[in-house]
């Protein structure tokens, strides 16, 4: 697992206007137009850095072509991000397309209709979509923004989310890269940009866990590996952070506690260690589950420090609740 800090800086809107509707996730060139707005640096804690748009602004610089991704958190995201040996802070995707001067998302989700008795990747009925960036925030709460590497065409880019949009090309709920008349949300973004003449990456294998193999064999999803949301940003191309949170620096506690709940999915780990399955969503074990709420817990009321110390203190808290990771 790669246990490089996430260096990143923290943007803030300070509001995000419009009708925004709520959703549901189940579970990633040429300049159109450039928004810029005058900022005001507010340190937030060693670490970190928040700045917040000037007020009664909402304007960000944009292109088309940018890639968008968010993580709403919950029992999905995290058994989303056990598929993949190395931990992704972030497992949804998005293109960012600039039209008529607005910025929209074009993504590819499912969503799952139970029913008894059958496994419920067979269940998950979705399409590529599109949305207002406002919205495509909202539904996740917490969206990072990253520019696209350079030399892929945004225009080709953007023409390939259009055409499969136009298509409706089906959520591919099984996760097969190698099958494109389907597309999971990663997979349409690393598409996206692989047509606009990106070298698309090798597939991240799925980790050695016994139990995950027998999941992931039982909901159909094939041994070829995925494409995660981390082989689609890097540092260097940071753009922005957009939040509807109020102390959007808690969000990176919730990813400090997930990344030490992957560290902690050894190979003798089961999954039903970490979720349960009530025959229509997945949940969280109640140890899990207290976990979570504990170490959201820990810095109320006060400053989110350094990104090394709230890891330090989220595996503290991990050793007294559930012991040293067994080599």
């Amino acid at each position: 697992m790669n246990n490089r800090d996430m260096h990143t800086r923290l943007w803030t809107v300070s509001r995000i206007s419009g009708l925004l509707l709520a959703a549901t996730l189940l579970n990633g060139c040429q300049l159109l137009e450039k928004r810029t707005t005058d900022t005001a640096t507010q340190p937030a804690g060693p670490g970190w850095e928040s700045v917040r748009l000037a007020p009664g602004t909402d304007s960000l610089e944009l292109r088309t072509g940018q890639v968008v991704v968010t993580d709403s958190g919950g029992p999905a995201a995290l058994f989303f991000s056990l598929f993949a040996a190395e931990y992704s802070p972030f497992v949804h995707s998005g293109i960012i397309v600039i039209e008529q001067g607005e910025p929209w998302v074009y993504e590819t989700f499912g969503r799952i209709r139970p029913w008894l008795g059958r496994r419920p990747t067979d269940l998950i009925r979705g399409e590529v979509t599109r949305r207002p960036l406002p919205e495509f925030v909202k539904r996740g709460k917490y969206a990072e923004i990253y520019d696209l590497p350079a030399d892929v065409d945004g225009n080709q880019v953007a023409a390939f989310v259009k055409a499969q949009f136009a298509r409706r090309t089906p959520f591919d709920p099984y996760f097969r890269f190698d099958e494109h008349d389907a597309m999971y949300c990663t997979e349409l973004s690393a598409l996206a940009w692989g047509a606009g003449g990106w070298q698309t990456p090798p597939l991240l294998a799925f980790p050695d866990n016994p139990s995950l193999t027998r999941v992931r064999q039982w909901l159909g999803i094939e041994d070829i590996g995925t494409i995660q949301s981390q082989q689609l940003i890097a540092p260097e191309r940071f753009v922005a952070a957009l939040s509807i949170l109020k102390q959007q620096a808690r969000f990176h506690v919730y990813i400090e506690l997930k990344r030490e709940l992957h560290r902690r999915f050894t190979a003798e780990q089961k999954v039903g260690n970490l979720f349960e399955w009530n025959g229509k969503n997945l949940e969280f074990r109640e140890p899990v589950r207290d976990f979570i709420v504990r170490g959201m817990e820990i810095y109320r009321g006060r400053e989110v420090p350094a990104v090394e110390q709230v890891r330090q203190d989220v595996r503290t808290l991990a050793v007294q609740m559930f012991g040293e990771v067994r080599s």
